[in-house]
């Protein structure tokens, strides 16, 4: 009888300070290795989702130029006083620049918090999208403007980058079937303008190479 209280009066008394220190010691090392792993899957989370939303844009805005049999565009718009950097889909058959009136609006797409209207290694807003076609209503950046027949009508990237040196491309190309694709950068030196510097820019899995993340 007596040995069956000291058991329970052992129990009772629960963890002792030696083994709750050990305990958040342990707690301590895993969250020192749990910690920048979450950070970067959020990091690539935000810039994947910029990315891969503006292709489904994209990829919409093409559907409708051939639905509608004129043009629909997707532009990138830089952040003001009010408004992040943000993607804009535009239904435009009478030709001026904005969304028609009477016709299905494709929506807008804001940035999240630092993630921006980038390419490497540095270049911001306007100087982000190289080639493409210059905008219809007069903005400094280029725009993707897809045709009734599906086509677009010059081939290019928009590319979007974070604050520590991760990029993604959206890329349009050929002109006839305006393939659209989301890459990514290695050396990330110069942005993806077309003309010979393909073979930095690469999809998911491409060629047995996953995506890597700072």
């Amino acid at each position: 009888m007596t040995m069956k209280r000291d058991r329970t009066s052992r129990a009772a008394r629960g963890f002792t300070l030696i083994e709750t220190l050990v305990v958040l010691v342990f707690l301590s090392i895993l969250l020192s290795f749990a910690v920048p792993s979450l950070f970067t899957v959020m990091r690539q989370g935000k810039l994947r989702g910029a990315a891969d939303e503006t292709a489904t844009l994209m990829r919409l805005a093409r559907l409708e130029a051939i639905k509608q049999s004129c043009t629909v565009f997707v532009r990138p718009l830089v952040a003001d006083a009010t408004n992040p950097d943000r993607m804009e889909g535009v239904v435009d058959c009478d030709g001026d620049g904005i969304q028609d009136s009477d016709r299905k609006t494709l929506g807008t797409i804001p940035l999240p918090s630092r993630v921006h209207l980038l390419a490497p290694p540095d270049l911001a807003g306007k100087d982000s999208v190289p080639k493409l076609t210059e905008d219809p209503a007069g903005g400094e950046v280029h725009v993707a403007v897809f045709r009734g027949d599906g086509s677009v009508e010059d081939t290019g990237s928009f590319h979007f980058g974070d604050d520590f040196g991760n990029f993604l491309s959206v890329r349009v190309a050929p002109l006839a079937t305006a393939r659209i694709e989301v890459r990514k950068c290695l050396l990330c030196t110069k942005p993806d303008d077309g003309d010979g510097e393909e073979k930095d820019w690469y999809a998911n899995g491409d060629g047995g190479r996953a995506w890597t993340w700072k």
